[in-house]
């Protein structure tokens, strides 16, 4: 499992609440899933809305699959680097768009099946929602619906703007 987490300072109307873990008066975080993607940017704004209208600490997650390791260990490392390049460049974009909204904010990158560290992330969190985005799946299986089934708690499916002709 890899990780990395990106915090920003708190802002100033959060100072008389405890932000540290364990703390009585933790506030559970909105959890966003963002990837890249439109549907990730969607996500991730209305993850931004709901922090702000709710009051409530943001936690952005970009879930990422590790690359194949059949490929040896130089393109192993090569694609690594890319993947988690990518991954820090989306995480900072949704930071610093969170930071303009004046909520707290952080972020993680984590490996492995998208729905799983999801879920398991959310739940350690004990977050008191998930955002994830959606997209039109022609193949494969969507994780925003594997989300939505595979936890108990609320889930909001963001998706774009509709289209008009």
């Amino acid at each position: 499992m890899t990780a990395l987490t990106v915090r920003l300072p708190v802002s100033p109307r959060r100072d008389a609440r405890s932000t540290l873990p364990g703390a009585k008066n933790r506030v559970a975080p909105v959890v966003a899933a963002i990837d890249g993607s439109t549907a990730g940017r969607h996500a991730g704004d209305a993850a931004v809305r709901l922090a702000v209208e709710l009051d409530a600490p943001l936690t952005f997650v970009y879930v990422r699959r590790g690359p194949a390791g059949f490929f040896g260990t130089p393109v192993f490392e090569r694609r690594l680097t890319r993947k988690m390049a990518e991954a820090r460049r989306v995480i900072d974009r949704a930071l610093r768009r969170a930071a303009r909204a004046g909520i707290e904010v952080e972020g993680e990158i984590l490996e492995g099946s998208p729905r799983k560290r999801i879920v398991e992330f959310a739940d350690d969190r004990n977050a008191r929602l998930i955002v994830v985005g959606s997209r039109r799946r022609r193949l494969g299986r969507s994780v925003s619906r594997a989300v939505a089934r595979a936890t108990r708690r609320p889930v909001l499916v963001a998706r774009g703007a509709a289209r008009t002709a």
